[in-house]
Order: C-alpha cells, then structure tokens, then sequence
C-alpha cells in the first residue's frame, strides 16, 4: 500500500496533517480532503468517492472542488451543493466540519459512513469526546434529512475525521485515553517497538509558519493535550488501524483558539 503522509501545517487558528493510503494496485485514491481558511472560519471536509480508482477519484475531486470554491456557505448547504454537483458521478460519502473563530464552536456532520471524533483537551470538561452525527445516504445518488450539530471548541481539542479504510476502533482507543489522559497499558503494548519513552511536543517556539514534528517521537496522552502533534495522531491511526482493503484517509485538525492569532 502507498502510504501518502503530511507534517502538521500551521494556519492562524489551526494546525492540522493528513495521512493517506491508496488501495494497492491503484494509482490515485478516491479519498480525499480539503481545508480551506477564511477570515471568520475554517471548512475541512474529508471525502470518500464510493469504491475505488480512477471514477471514484473523480467523484472525490469533484465534491473536494466544490467545498473549496463555496466555503462561505452554511455546513448543509454545502452537502446540499455538492450532492446536486455530484449526480453524474459515481457519488461520495463525506465528513464536513465547520470551526467558527468569533464563537469558538465547530459545526459538523457526516453522510455516509466517514467517522469523526472531538477529543478534549482539558480533562476538566465533560463529556471528554463528541462523535459526529452521521446521515445516511450517498452524495450524487440519495441522502436523508441532514442534521448538523454545533458544539463548543477550545484550545487544543482535536477534531478527526477518518475514511471507511480506517477501523473505527481507533476512537474507542482514543476516546478512553482522552478519559485517562493517558495512552492506555494495552495501546503501549501494541506499539512499544516502534516508539520509545520519550514525550511527543512541539519544538520550544514555534510559530505560525509549517514545522516538521519529529517522527520518532510516541504518541502520548499527557495530562493536557497542548503538546500533542496532529502528525503524530494520523501517524498513530495510520499505523495501526488501516484495514487494507480500501484506499484510507485521516485528517486531525487541532484548535489553537485566539491566543494563536494575537
């Protein structure tokens, strides 16, 4: 499989990274995603075209073109947009979420099958993670009534969004260690030959501009979030919880809240 990964990009507001995998035997992956800043807000959609190869990548490209170019609009508008754009391809399911700067909440819903996860990064607040509301249906072909939920967003919380060729396991295994604030005794079983003990942060100082985490660093749930790389996260999943039998896509975008952009 052609594992496609990205450091974690810094935008005023959010630092995000993607890690792809494109289905062997393939030479473009119908899964996709897009995010997109504006003054007030951030639009990431992650986009799955139904299948795989070359028709599904046009649908994927197609509904990722359409987000980019309307961002402005309304998270259900946007669906709504992109399922009437998509009717003469082969369709997709998809993820949008949507974080509004001037009230610090992110409005969000899926249809289909993608996955999303809100981690919290104070482990005062509880719940300690939100899932995201999905709907069924294909974009291109049929969907159901939408529903979008809009939810408080704080500094250092992480939101993920994941593809069908990801296991959804990986949010039970997160969501308990965002309860412990902590990766949990069986997770570091599972992956203590790859990484060693030493707690993943960023660099002392950095900045707005696009950085490069250290790969060997493990991923680990300290008792704040604040520290934890987004590249770090999709290296995580990635590694561990790509089924193989699909192209798979991870975006994890972290909140930096206000203070960032001062």
């Amino acid at each position: 499989m052609a594992l496609v990964k990205s450091e974690t990009v810094f935008l005023s507001r959010v630092a995000y990274s993607t890690s792809s995998v494109i289905f062997p035997g393939q030479k473009e992956s119908g899964d996709l995603y897009v995010i997109k800043e504006l003054p007030e807000k951030v639009v990431i959609g992650v986009v799955d075209g139904m299948g795989h190869g070359h028709e599904a990548a046009i649908a994927a490209k197609l509904a990722v073109e359409t987000l980019e170019a309307n961002a402005g609009l309304s998270c259900i508008n946007l669906v709504k947009l992109c399922h009437e754009k998509l009717k003469t391809t082969r369709g997709v399911v998809m993820a949008l979420a949507s974080i509004n700067y001037t009230d610090d909440t992110v409005t969000w819903l899926s249809i289909g099958n993608v996955e999303g996860i809100l981690l919290r990064a104070d482990s005062e607040v509880k719940p300690s993670y939100e899932s995201i509301f999905i709907c069924r249906g294909v974009l291109g072909y049929r969907i159901s009534q939408l529903y979008a939920t809009i939810l408080p967003i704080s500094k250092d919380d992480l939101l993920i969004l994941s593809t069908d060729g990801i296991s959804n396991d990986y949010l039970l295994h997160l969501a308990a260690d965002s309860q412990h604030n902590i990766l949990q005794p069986t997770h570091r079983d599972r992956i203590k030959n790859d990484f060693e003990n030493e707690p993943l942060i960023y660099p002392d100082g950095y900045s707005n501009s696009k950085n490069t985490i250290r790969s060997d660093d493990p991923f680990l749930f300290q008792k704040r979030a604040m520290n934890i790389s987004p590249q770090k996260v999709t290296e995580f999943i990635s590694n561990h919880f790509v089924k193989g039998s699909d192209d798979a896509l991870v975006t994890v975008i972290k909140y930096l809240g206000k203070e960032q952009a001062e």
